[in-house]
Protein backbone atom coordinates (compact mmCIF):
# COMPACT_ATOMS: atom_id res chain seq x y z
CA UNK A 1 0.00 0.00 0.00
CA UNK A 2 1.27 3.67 -0.87
CA UNK A 3 0.23 6.46 1.27
CA UNK A 4 -1.11 9.95 0.34
CA UNK A 5 -0.10 12.72 3.14
CA UNK A 6 -2.07 15.35 3.13
CA UNK A 7 -2.41 18.47 5.78
CA UNK A 8 -1.15 18.27 9.41
CA UNK A 9 -2.76 20.75 11.46
CA UNK A 10 -6.01 20.52 13.30
CA UNK A 11 -8.58 22.93 14.26
CA UNK A 12 -11.74 21.54 16.18
CA UNK A 13 -14.58 22.19 13.71
CA UNK A 14 -18.41 21.89 15.76
CA UNK A 15 -20.26 18.81 13.89
CA UNK A 16 -23.66 18.47 14.34
CA UNK A 17 -24.93 14.63 14.35
CA UNK A 18 -28.23 13.95 14.03
CA UNK A 19 -29.54 10.63 15.38
CA UNK A 20 -33.05 8.89 17.11
CA UNK A 21 -33.55 5.90 18.52
CA UNK A 22 -36.91 5.43 16.83
CA UNK A 23 -35.16 4.50 13.78
CA UNK A 24 -34.37 1.37 15.00
CA UNK A 25 -37.95 0.50 14.91
CA UNK A 26 -37.60 0.12 11.02
CA UNK A 27 -36.96 -3.55 11.00
CA UNK A 28 -38.08 -5.92 8.12
CA UNK A 29 -37.27 -9.46 8.33
CA UNK A 30 -38.72 -12.72 7.44
CA UNK A 31 -40.54 -13.56 4.16
CA UNK A 32 -43.48 -12.00 2.68
CA UNK A 33 -45.78 -15.28 2.70
CA UNK A 34 -48.56 -12.93 0.39
CA UNK A 35 -46.08 -12.86 -2.25
CA UNK A 36 -44.75 -16.17 -2.57
CA UNK A 37 -42.93 -15.32 -6.32
CA UNK A 38 -41.34 -12.28 -5.17
CA UNK A 39 -39.98 -14.61 -2.40
CA UNK A 40 -38.84 -17.15 -4.74
CA UNK A 41 -36.94 -14.83 -7.00
CA UNK A 42 -35.27 -13.08 -3.51
CA UNK A 43 -34.50 -17.16 -2.32
CA UNK A 44 -32.74 -17.74 -6.35
CA UNK A 45 -30.60 -14.61 -5.98
CA UNK A 46 -29.12 -15.44 -2.27
CA UNK A 47 -28.40 -19.17 -3.22
CA UNK A 48 -26.98 -17.75 -6.47
CA UNK A 49 -24.63 -15.03 -5.06
CA UNK A 50 -24.26 -16.57 -1.07
CA UNK A 51 -24.27 -20.53 -2.00
CA UNK A 52 -23.47 -21.22 1.68
CA UNK A 53 -26.34 -19.15 3.26
CA UNK A 54 -28.99 -20.77 5.47
CA UNK A 55 -32.33 -19.27 3.81
CA UNK A 56 -34.44 -20.19 6.47
CA UNK A 57 -32.75 -18.17 8.40
CA UNK A 58 -32.25 -15.17 6.56
CA UNK A 59 -31.99 -11.79 8.37
CA UNK A 60 -32.24 -8.51 6.06
CA UNK A 61 -29.23 -6.44 5.42
CA UNK A 62 -31.01 -3.52 6.11
CA UNK A 63 -31.20 -3.71 10.10
CA UNK A 64 -31.12 -1.60 13.28
CA UNK A 65 -27.58 -2.57 13.87
CA UNK A 66 -26.34 -0.67 10.88
CA UNK A 67 -27.18 2.24 13.21
CA UNK A 68 -25.97 0.71 16.93
CA UNK A 69 -22.72 -0.04 15.21
CA UNK A 70 -21.72 3.66 14.18
CA UNK A 71 -23.72 5.40 17.55
CA UNK A 72 -21.69 2.89 19.37
CA UNK A 73 -18.44 3.79 18.35
CA UNK A 74 -18.74 7.10 18.39
CA UNK A 75 -19.85 7.04 21.79
CA UNK A 76 -16.96 4.74 23.17
CA UNK A 77 -14.34 6.83 21.19
CA UNK A 78 -16.41 9.89 21.50
CA UNK A 79 -14.51 12.95 19.12
CA UNK A 80 -14.33 16.82 20.46
CA UNK A 81 -16.42 19.41 18.71
CA UNK A 82 -19.41 16.51 18.33
CA UNK A 83 -22.69 17.68 19.33
CA UNK A 84 -25.82 15.12 19.51
CA UNK A 85 -29.13 16.28 18.25
CA UNK A 86 -32.75 15.09 17.41
CA UNK A 87 -34.11 15.24 14.51
CA UNK A 88 -37.14 16.40 13.53
CA UNK A 89 -39.63 14.18 11.78
CA UNK A 90 -40.55 15.60 8.62
CA UNK A 91 -44.37 17.03 7.24
CA UNK A 92 -46.03 15.92 4.64
CA UNK A 93 -45.46 18.98 3.02
CA UNK A 94 -42.17 18.55 3.09
CA UNK A 95 -42.03 15.21 1.74
CA UNK A 96 -43.94 15.76 -0.75
CA UNK A 97 -41.76 18.18 -2.38
CA UNK A 98 -39.80 15.72 -4.08
CA UNK A 99 -42.86 13.01 -4.04
CA UNK A 100 -46.15 12.54 -5.21
CA UNK A 101 -49.03 12.81 -3.07
CA UNK A 102 -50.91 9.73 -3.76
CA UNK A 103 -47.17 8.52 -3.02
CA UNK A 104 -47.09 9.62 0.44
CA UNK A 105 -50.19 8.83 1.35
CA UNK A 106 -49.21 5.59 0.51
CA UNK A 107 -46.26 5.10 2.50
CA UNK A 108 -48.27 6.99 5.64
CA UNK A 109 -51.06 4.55 4.97
CA UNK A 110 -48.93 1.60 6.00
CA UNK A 111 -47.54 2.67 9.66
CA UNK A 112 -48.45 -0.49 11.92
CA UNK A 113 -47.99 -2.16 9.06
CA UNK A 114 -45.59 -5.16 7.84
CA UNK A 115 -44.97 -5.66 4.45
CA UNK A 116 -43.04 -6.02 1.52
CA UNK A 117 -43.24 -2.98 -1.51
CA UNK A 118 -40.89 -4.56 -3.98
CA UNK A 119 -39.02 -7.78 -4.91
CA UNK A 120 -36.00 -6.03 -3.88
CA UNK A 121 -36.87 -6.63 -0.27
CA UNK A 122 -37.89 -3.49 0.12
CA UNK A 123 -40.16 -3.61 3.38
CA UNK A 124 -42.05 -2.24 6.14
CA UNK A 125 -42.43 -3.03 9.24
CA UNK A 126 -44.63 -1.53 12.19
CA UNK A 127 -42.19 1.06 12.90
CA UNK A 128 -40.82 2.05 9.27
CA UNK A 129 -42.78 4.96 8.33
CA UNK A 130 -41.98 6.67 11.89
CA UNK A 131 -38.33 6.20 11.16
CA UNK A 132 -38.62 6.98 7.55
CA UNK A 133 -40.07 10.68 8.54
CA UNK A 134 -37.20 11.06 10.74
CA UNK A 135 -34.72 10.19 8.29
CA UNK A 136 -35.90 12.49 5.75
CA UNK A 137 -36.24 15.16 8.48
CA UNK A 138 -33.06 14.48 9.66
CA UNK A 139 -31.58 16.06 6.88
CA UNK A 140 -33.67 19.61 7.16
CA UNK A 141 -33.06 19.63 10.57
CA UNK A 142 -29.07 19.53 10.48
CA UNK A 143 -29.74 22.32 6.82
CA UNK A 144 -31.87 24.06 9.07
CA UNK A 145 -29.06 24.49 12.46
CA UNK A 146 -26.82 25.15 9.41
CA UNK A 147 -28.68 27.90 8.22
CA UNK A 148 -29.10 29.28 11.58
CA UNK A 149 -25.16 28.84 12.25
CA UNK A 150 -25.48 26.46 15.25
CA UNK A 151 -22.45 24.74 13.26
CA UNK A 152 -21.25 24.45 9.20
CA UNK A 153 -20.89 20.84 9.24
CA UNK A 154 -23.36 17.80 10.02
CA UNK A 155 -23.48 14.07 10.46
CA UNK A 156 -26.74 12.13 9.65
CA UNK A 157 -27.08 8.35 11.08
CA UNK A 158 -30.06 7.75 9.34
CA UNK A 159 -32.53 4.55 8.29
CA UNK A 160 -34.34 4.04 6.13
CA UNK A 161 -31.80 5.11 3.35
CA UNK A 162 -32.90 7.24 0.57
CA UNK A 163 -31.45 7.56 -2.23
CA UNK A 164 -33.24 4.68 -4.32
CA UNK A 165 -36.84 5.88 -3.52
CA UNK A 166 -38.23 7.39 -6.67
CA UNK A 167 -40.74 10.37 -6.80
CA UNK A 168 -43.56 7.76 -6.70
CA UNK A 169 -42.30 4.34 -5.38
CA UNK A 170 -39.96 3.01 -2.90
CA UNK A 171 -37.18 0.64 -3.64
CA UNK A 172 -33.50 -0.73 -2.73
CA UNK A 173 -34.42 -0.42 0.86
CA UNK A 174 -35.59 2.95 0.46
CA UNK A 175 -39.01 4.77 1.74
CA UNK A 176 -38.79 8.17 1.28
CA UNK A 177 -36.02 10.02 -0.70
CA UNK A 178 -33.90 11.60 2.78
CA UNK A 179 -31.73 13.82 0.69
CA UNK A 180 -34.21 14.98 -2.32
CA UNK A 181 -35.98 15.91 0.32
CA UNK A 182 -33.52 17.68 2.70
CA UNK A 183 -32.07 19.72 -1.10
CA UNK A 184 -35.46 20.74 -1.79
CA UNK A 185 -35.82 22.24 1.76
CA UNK A 186 -32.89 23.85 1.57
CA UNK A 187 -33.78 25.94 -1.98
CA UNK A 188 -36.99 26.73 -1.15
CA UNK A 189 -37.11 27.18 2.88
CA UNK A 190 -33.84 28.85 3.23
CA UNK A 191 -32.58 30.11 0.30
CA UNK A 192 -29.66 27.86 -1.14
CA UNK A 193 -30.44 28.34 -5.34
CA UNK A 194 -27.22 25.80 -5.87
CA UNK A 195 -27.83 22.69 -4.57
CA UNK A 196 -24.66 20.11 -5.55
CA UNK A 197 -24.94 16.51 -4.08
CA UNK A 198 -22.14 13.84 -4.41
CA UNK A 199 -23.65 10.49 -3.72
CA UNK A 200 -20.40 7.75 -3.05
CA UNK A 201 -22.43 5.15 -2.30
CA UNK A 202 -21.43 1.78 -4.50
CA UNK A 203 -25.18 2.00 -5.89
CA UNK A 204 -26.37 4.32 -8.03
CA UNK A 205 -28.93 6.66 -6.77
CA UNK A 206 -31.47 5.99 -9.06
CA UNK A 207 -34.51 7.90 -6.97
CA UNK A 208 -32.05 10.99 -6.57
CA UNK A 209 -31.29 11.08 -10.31
CA UNK A 210 -35.03 10.62 -11.35
CA UNK A 211 -36.14 13.07 -9.15
CA UNK A 212 -33.82 15.89 -10.23
CA UNK A 213 -33.38 14.97 -13.82
CA UNK A 214 -34.61 17.88 -15.20
CA UNK A 215 -33.65 20.46 -12.45
CA UNK A 216 -30.85 23.31 -13.37
CA UNK A 217 -30.56 23.93 -9.73
CA UNK A 218 -29.42 20.51 -8.07
CA UNK A 219 -26.32 18.87 -9.45
CA UNK A 220 -25.62 15.40 -8.93
CA UNK A 221 -22.53 13.92 -9.35
CA UNK A 222 -22.91 10.36 -8.55
CA UNK A 223 -20.27 7.52 -8.16
CA UNK A 224 -21.42 3.82 -8.48
CA UNK A 225 -21.03 0.07 -9.40
CA UNK A 226 -21.40 0.04 -12.99
CA UNK A 227 -24.60 -1.64 -14.46
CA UNK A 228 -25.97 -4.64 -14.37
CA UNK A 229 -24.62 -3.69 -10.88
CA UNK A 230 -28.02 -3.02 -8.67
CA UNK A 231 -29.62 -0.85 -9.55
CA UNK A 232 -28.86 -1.30 -13.07
CA UNK A 233 -28.87 2.70 -13.93
CA UNK A 234 -26.34 5.29 -14.34
CA UNK A 235 -24.80 5.62 -17.29
CA UNK A 236 -22.59 7.63 -18.60
CA UNK A 237 -25.17 9.06 -21.14
CA UNK A 238 -27.86 9.75 -18.31
CA UNK A 239 -26.68 13.60 -17.88
CA UNK A 240 -30.22 15.48 -17.36
CA UNK A 241 -33.06 15.88 -19.43
CA UNK A 242 -34.52 19.57 -20.73
CA UNK A 243 -33.04 22.68 -18.53
CA UNK A 244 -31.72 19.93 -16.73
CA UNK A 245 -29.37 18.90 -18.98
CA UNK A 246 -25.52 18.45 -18.02
CA UNK A 247 -26.82 18.90 -14.23
CA UNK A 248 -26.56 14.88 -13.55
CA UNK A 249 -22.96 13.66 -13.71
CA UNK A 250 -22.54 9.81 -13.57
CA UNK A 251 -19.61 8.13 -12.97
CA UNK A 252 -19.69 4.05 -13.26
CA UNK A 253 -17.26 1.83 -11.70
CA UNK A 254 -15.82 -1.71 -12.10
CA UNK A 255 -15.91 -3.88 -8.80
CA UNK A 256 -13.19 -3.48 -6.93
CA UNK A 257 -12.35 0.31 -7.04
CA UNK A 258 -10.43 1.15 -4.19
CA UNK A 259 -9.73 4.65 -2.45
CA UNK A 260 -7.60 5.73 -5.43
CA UNK A 261 -10.70 5.10 -8.08
CA UNK A 262 -12.74 7.95 -5.19
CA UNK A 263 -9.76 10.40 -5.18
CA UNK A 264 -10.07 10.71 -8.56
CA UNK A 265 -13.20 11.04 -8.95
CA UNK A 266 -13.09 13.68 -6.38
CA UNK A 267 -10.26 15.56 -8.09
CA UNK A 268 -11.62 15.01 -11.77
CA UNK A 269 -15.08 15.24 -11.54
CA UNK A 270 -16.47 16.32 -8.26
CA UNK A 271 -14.19 19.68 -7.85
CA UNK A 272 -14.17 21.02 -11.18
CA UNK A 273 -18.62 20.51 -11.43
CA UNK A 274 -18.20 21.92 -8.39
CA UNK A 275 -16.26 25.04 -9.26
CA UNK A 276 -17.94 25.52 -12.45
CA UNK A 277 -21.90 25.56 -10.36
CA UNK A 278 -20.77 27.47 -7.51
CA UNK A 279 -22.54 26.00 -4.97
CA UNK A 280 -24.50 27.34 -2.21
CA UNK A 281 -24.38 23.85 0.14
CA UNK A 282 -23.10 20.65 -0.38
CA UNK A 283 -24.90 17.49 0.67
CA UNK A 284 -23.15 13.89 0.68
CA UNK A 285 -25.20 10.74 0.19
CA UNK A 286 -22.90 8.48 2.27
CA UNK A 287 -23.15 5.07 1.85
CA UNK A 288 -20.04 3.35 3.41
CA UNK A 289 -20.55 -0.11 1.04
CA UNK A 290 -17.64 0.70 -1.05
CA UNK A 291 -15.63 -0.67 2.23
CA UNK A 292 -13.25 -3.92 1.51
CA UNK A 293 -15.72 -5.55 4.27
CA UNK A 294 -18.68 -5.51 1.86
CA UNK A 295 -16.53 -7.55 -0.28
CA UNK A 296 -17.47 -5.87 -3.85
CA UNK A 297 -15.36 -2.84 -3.89
CA UNK A 298 -11.77 -2.26 -2.17
CA UNK A 299 -11.64 1.33 -0.28
CA UNK A 300 -11.18 1.14 3.18
CA UNK A 301 -12.25 4.04 6.21
CA UNK A 302 -8.52 6.36 5.16
CA UNK A 303 -10.40 6.77 2.00
CA UNK A 304 -13.74 7.53 2.70
CA UNK A 305 -12.03 10.24 5.36
CA UNK A 306 -9.80 11.88 2.96
CA UNK A 307 -12.82 11.95 0.62
CA UNK A 308 -14.66 13.89 4.18
CA UNK A 309 -11.30 16.51 3.66
CA UNK A 310 -11.29 16.68 0.10
CA UNK A 311 -15.31 17.87 0.68
CA UNK A 312 -14.65 19.63 3.67
CA UNK A 313 -11.94 22.04 1.87
CA UNK A 314 -14.52 22.32 -1.12
CA UNK A 315 -17.08 23.77 1.12
CA UNK A 316 -15.26 26.22 3.03
CA UNK A 317 -13.50 27.58 -0.40
CA UNK A 318 -17.04 27.41 -2.18
CA UNK A 319 -20.26 27.80 0.43
CA UNK A 320 -18.69 29.22 3.65
CA UNK A 321 -18.73 25.65 4.82
CA UNK A 322 -22.03 24.42 4.79
CA UNK A 323 -21.66 20.47 4.13
CA UNK A 324 -23.92 17.99 5.40
CA UNK A 325 -22.96 14.33 5.15
CA UNK A 326 -26.16 11.94 5.29
CA UNK A 327 -25.74 7.80 5.55
CA UNK A 328 -27.11 5.66 2.90
CA UNK A 329 -26.23 1.69 2.37
CA UNK A 330 -23.00 0.01 3.86
CA UNK A 331 -24.32 -3.65 5.33
CA UNK A 332 -20.96 -4.47 6.85
CA UNK A 333 -20.81 -3.40 11.44
CA UNK A 334 -17.69 -3.18 11.55
CA UNK A 335 -16.85 -1.09 8.51
CA UNK A 336 -19.87 0.86 9.13
CA UNK A 337 -18.58 1.66 12.18
CA UNK A 338 -14.59 2.37 10.94
CA UNK A 339 -15.94 4.65 8.35
CA UNK A 340 -18.40 6.66 10.16
CA UNK A 341 -16.47 7.58 12.84
CA UNK A 342 -13.51 8.47 10.52
CA UNK A 343 -15.84 10.80 8.43
CA UNK A 344 -17.23 12.72 11.48
CA UNK A 345 -13.73 13.11 12.84
CA UNK A 346 -12.29 14.40 9.51
CA UNK A 347 -15.47 16.63 9.63
CA UNK A 348 -14.35 17.67 12.76
CA UNK A 349 -11.28 19.43 12.00
CA UNK A 350 -9.21 16.42 12.51
CA UNK A 351 -6.33 16.07 9.43
CA UNK A 352 -5.73 12.49 7.78
CA UNK A 353 -2.01 11.77 7.69
CA UNK A 354 -2.21 8.94 5.47
CA UNK A 355 -4.54 7.15 2.84
CA UNK A 356 -4.33 3.63 1.80
CA UNK A 357 -4.09 2.89 -2.35
CA UNK A 358 -3.89 0.17 -3.97
CA UNK A 359 -0.76 0.34 -6.67
CA UNK A 360 -2.89 -1.06 -9.29
CA UNK A 361 -6.95 0.66 -8.69
CA UNK A 362 -9.42 -0.59 -10.98
CA UNK A 363 -11.44 1.84 -10.97
CA UNK A 364 -9.25 4.74 -12.15
CA UNK A 365 -9.11 4.38 -16.14
CA UNK A 366 -12.82 4.61 -15.74
CA UNK A 367 -12.64 7.66 -13.84
CA UNK A 368 -10.32 9.30 -16.17
CA UNK A 369 -12.57 8.00 -18.93
CA UNK A 370 -15.86 9.42 -17.35
CA UNK A 371 -14.08 12.41 -16.61
CA UNK A 372 -13.62 13.09 -20.77
CA UNK A 373 -16.99 12.41 -21.42
CA UNK A 374 -18.14 14.74 -18.92
CA UNK A 375 -15.62 17.43 -20.17
CA UNK A 376 -16.48 17.49 -23.95
CA UNK A 377 -20.24 16.93 -23.06
CA UNK A 378 -19.57 20.45 -21.41
CA UNK A 379 -17.80 21.70 -24.89
CA UNK A 380 -20.73 20.68 -26.62
CA UNK A 381 -22.84 22.82 -24.73
CA UNK A 382 -21.19 25.46 -24.57
CA UNK A 383 -21.17 25.63 -28.55
CA UNK A 384 -24.80 24.89 -28.70
CA UNK A 385 -24.05 21.83 -30.29
CA UNK A 386 -25.78 19.49 -27.64
CA UNK A 387 -28.92 17.97 -28.65
CA UNK A 388 -31.43 18.38 -25.42
CA UNK A 389 -33.57 15.83 -24.71
CA UNK A 390 -37.14 16.33 -23.57
CA UNK A 391 -37.63 16.25 -19.70
CA UNK A 392 -39.43 13.11 -18.44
Amino acid sequence: MQAAPNRMIAMTTPVLAYYDMRMLGHNPHGWDPSHPAWTDAVKAMIALQYPGSNLETYSHPERPDRLTAIVDRLMLDPIDGVRWMLPTAASRAQLERVHDKTYVAHIESLEGESCWLAQDTTAVSPGSVEAARLAAGAGISAVEAISAGEARRAFCIVRPPGHHAHSDHASGFCLYNNLAVTAAHARESLGYQRVMIWDWDMHHGNGTQEIFYSDPSVLVVDSHCAAPFYPGSGLLLETGAGAGVGSQINVPLPLGSGNAALLKVFDEVVKPAAKAFQPDILLVSSGFDCHYLDMVCAMDETGFAILAQRMSDLADELCEGRLVVLLEGGYNAQALADSAHAVVKVLAGNPVTACNIMPDDPGCRAVADAAQFHQELNIQRARGILKIEPSR
